[in-house]
């Protein structure tokens, strides 16, 4: 056994903890008082507690403790009149003791640790660290947060790695935002490789001089690229964070394809944002070359005078277009008009995981490879989870880089929701304030999980900004896009949703939200979007702020809160999502590759190529027996109402829906409305309404709990006379169908509907329409809304025409012709 004694003081009072083989509880608490004699201080009184009971013992007892301990120990904190005291107590006694650096806050509850450099730091002393746990948890319980156990769990480790009590509470006062204790980690940039000059590539001469112009060296992704072989007509997926130089990889193969008569270059994207952005640079940038640059995003069909003038030509050497906007030409059977094509660039090519859209964009990869099966696939992502896998299923090479070329320091502020506007405003003049070394400002990018927030955070922000999302029509996107990239605009607030979208560059993200609507976002998601912070043609680092609110929920089913998504988002790891698609999804893609051959051995082929398992001979039996599909021998050829279904990108049960329809001679309006409903209807006056009434109430028009507001003239009769007459106009024209569930029934949302092709019919534009519904009704939405509902009711009266014409229903496809041109303008 291994006796320790340790006297430290208290007030005027010696403390004696003995400790039984180093551990941390006494074997008693002693208090002793020292009296001065003519020999020196000496024992005079010794009181030891044991298990809560007391008792004095005599003074002799303390010595003999004192004489068998193999060390004795005096506080570093202890007084120095009582220290000096009690060495020439011990010296007398031929006693020696070692001055020892203890736990401040052991000692005041009678406990015994040691401190050293390796101990936490509080204020301006050193504790152990279960004090520093300790003290940790009371300022949690004392903050009034219910802090997540994800969160609990990632302060107990930083307080382990920093080794600081006070930068690890720090991160809980957003009123300080001190980098030094928000910082979570930094993303490190690459160190400098060997690379490939430009004038060394087998590019034409004046390409070659293009891109020498801006750099002589390329990228490393570029490097390795054409290593892997991209001169040489490999096939590559692309892995590497944002800001790497990917997409130049596609351009450079596709480009010096174009200029040496090898075939067009086919650039495909996600989203209508992206297409545009990238057909304004291809455009500006190979014009110089001889190059004509067109742009496929799917047929716009409204008229409006606000449309760009944009080249849409397939006679061109470069088409840049959405996933959509060229599978729509193979599945109206007219693959030809692309001509030769010598590379196809996917970007985005993890979209293939979406459980909307991934089905098509795998159909469309296989169709096109397919249709030109010489040509160069190149697939481009920044977050592909397991890059092996997917370049197997697509056949091709990987190339992966995982540097940043410049570093990205992540900040984690924990913070309630009303201190978010003000901390973000500091953080974007923060940001703005500084420029990098490549003269550029900082600009900063605000994520958030709604239009609505979009634009609410938008207006509160002390400084200029603007909204960015997808409800607003592309000239305003566009206006937003130029102020930003001339570095006139300090922030725009955008919604997740994309994410994966315009390039804006910025050198700050912030994460107002950490949803998409109502969801939580992915890991992936979050990687996309921290990926916008920091380019390297721009700035020196990026940098990407999470400001998260505990107890935080998007939706009441959600088990998780802010604070503990943020944690599990900075942690993670992406994780790769097995792909499969439902019989609809299936169906469809059968449907669409048929269109493209009558061969059922090639249709076989081209199915078997795609990412996603099929059942090919079940689904075509299915598509036989309703009809979508006809067989003789090994042909296998589309009928007239598989046709509609591939064209207009419908599922089997929707177009079913419209051919009944249209057998039963239904009003094409009717059909449409049954079809598509616009449900992005707002209340203009929603925080007036909520104010008034005393709730919470839904922005969208017909969610439940609006729709019992309206329904429900009691609550209506406490309203301002002006929103009364709206709500009661309202309520009059579209809630007046007699329907035992009314209004739940879905009549208002298809009156509603009606209402805005018939605004339509009359020649009214989008703006116009929610001029009228905002006087009549306090009801608004957005422009962009509008557009793409008239754009989808046009889309989808030509399908009804289409099948009215395949069955003969002469009035009705009249009608819909009648009220399709109508709609157009």
């Amino acid at each position: 056994m291994t006796l320790w004694t340790l006297l430290t003081s208290d007030k005027s009072k010696i403390v004696v903890l003995p400790v039984k083989d180093k551990k941390n509880l006494p074997i008693f608490v002693g208090e002793l008082t020292l009296s001065n004699t003519k020999a020196g201080p000496r024992p005079h009184r010794f009181r030891v507690t044991r298990n809560g009971q007391g008792e004095l013992l005599p003074p002799e007892e303390l010595l003999n403790l004192l004489k068998i301990s193999d060390r004795i120990m005096i506080s570093q904190i202890c007084e120095d009149t009582i220290r000096l005291q009690i060495e020439k107590m011990l010296k007398d006694f031929q006693l020696s003791a070692d001055i020892v650096n203890v736990c401040r806050f052991c000692l005041l509850k009678n406990k015994f640790n040691f401190v050293n450099k390796k101990s936490i730091k509080y204020h301006k002393e050193l504790i152990c660290q279960d004090c520093a746990k300790e003290e940790l948890h009371r300022f949690l319980e004392n903050s009034r947060c219910n802090y997540g156990e994800e969160t609990i769990t990632y302060l107990e480790e930083l307080l382990l790695k920093t080794r600081d009590l006070d930068r690890t509470m720090g991160i809980l006062n957003p009123d300080e935002l001190d980098s030094r204790f928000t910082h979570f980690d930094t993303i490190q940039s690459a160190k400098p490789e060997s690379q490939i000059k430009f004038k060394d590539l087998p590019l034409s001469k004046s390409l070659r001089n293009l891109y020498s112009r801006k750099s002589e060296d390329l990228l490393p992704v570029q490097s390795l690229a054409v290593e892997m072989g991209l001169f040489d007509g490999v096939n590559l997926l692309v892995t590497s964070v944002t800001a790497t130089g990917k997409t130049l990889i596609g351009e450079m193969a596709g480009v010096d394809n174009a200029l040496k008569s090898r075939g067009k270059m086919l650039y495909l994207v996600p989203l209508v944002a992206l297409a545009n952005q990238k057909y304004d640079q291809f455009s500006k940038k190979y014009a110089e070359l001889g190059l004509k640059t067109s742009i496929r995003v799917g047929s716009t069909r409204i008229r409006s005078s606000k449309k760009a003038n944009m080249r849409t030509t397939l006679k061109s050497d470069l088409i840049v277009g959405t996933y959509e906007g060229i599978d729509y030409l193979l599945r109206s059977g007219k693959a030809d008009l692309l001509g030769q094509i010598g590379t196809v660039v996917i970007d985005e090519v993890h979209m293939i995981e979406d459980q909307e859209r991934g089905h098509r964009i795998d159909g469309l990869i296989s169709r096109l490879k397919y249709i030109s099966p010489d040509s160069q696939f190149i697939y481009l992502s920044a977050t592909v989870a397991d890059p092996a896998l997917l370049g197997k299923k697509l056949n091709c090479e990987i190339v992966e880089y995982e540097y940043r070329p410049v570093p990205i320091e992540r900040h984690l502020v924990y913070c309630q929701e009303h201190q978010k506007n003000k901390l973000m405003a500091k953080l974007v003049k923060e940001e703005y304030s500084q420029r990098s070394s490549k003269g550029h400002l900082g600009q900063t990018i605000i994520f958030t999980n709604s239009r609505k927030n979009c634009q609410k955070i938008s207006k509160a922000l002390p400084i200029s900004s603007s909204p960015y999302h997808a409800g607003m029509v592309q000239y305003e996107r566009k206006k937003v896009e130029e102020r930003f990239q001339n570095g006139k605009l300090p922030v725009v607030v955008t919604t997740a949703a994309l994410a994966a979208g315009v390039d804006f560059p910025a050198s700050q993200v912030i994460f107002e939200s950490l949803a998409m609507g109502i969801e939580w976002i992915s890991i992936q998601e979050f990687m996309q979007m921290l990926g916008r912070a920091g380019r390297p043609d721009y700035h020196d680092r990026g940098k990407v702020v999470l400001l998260a609110t505990p107890e935080k929920r998007y939706s009441s089913n959600k088990s998780e809160t802010e604070d503990e998504v943020a944690i599990k988002l900075l942690k993670g790891e992406m994780q790769h999502i097995d792909i499969e698609y439902d019989e609809e999804g299936q169906m469809e893609e059968i449907l669409a590759s048929a269109a493209v051959t009558d061969s059922k051995k090639d249709l076989a082929k081209i199915q078997r190529s795609m990412v996603g398992g099929y059942e090919i001979d079940f689904h075509v039996r299915k598509l036989m027996k309703y009809g979508f599909l006809n067989q003789k021998g090994d042909r296998l050829t589309i009928t007239r109402i598989g046709v509609i279904a591939a064209q207009h990108f419908l599922s089997v049960s929707k177009c079913i829906l419209i051919r009944d329809a249209v057998l039963e001679e239904r009003e094409p309006i009717e059909i449409v409305t049954n079809l598509e409903l616009f449900d992005a209807a707002h209340f203009k006056s929603a925080a007036q309404i909520s104010k008034a009434l005393n709730i919470n109430l839904p922005s969208r028009v017909f969610q439940g709990a609006s729709l019992d507001i309206i329904f429900e003239g009691e609550s209506i009769s406490r309203l301002e006379v002006t929103l009364q007459d709206q709500l009661f106009e309202f309520a009059t024209d579209f809630f007046t169908c007699g329907c035992k569930e009314s209004p739940y029934c879905g009549c208002p949302e298809r009156k509603f509907s009606c209402k805005i092709l018939e605004l339509r019919e009359e020649g009214l534009s989008p703006g116009a329409i929610i001029d009228i519904f905002e006087d009549m009704y306090g009801i608004t939405a957005y422009t962009s809304d509008i557009f793409d509902y008239l754009e989808q009711a046009v889309r989808n009266l030509d399908a009804v025409a289409m099948m009215a014409k395949a069955y003969s229903k002469h009035d009705v496809y009249e009608k819909a012709n009648s009220l399709r041109r109508r709609i157009e303008g």
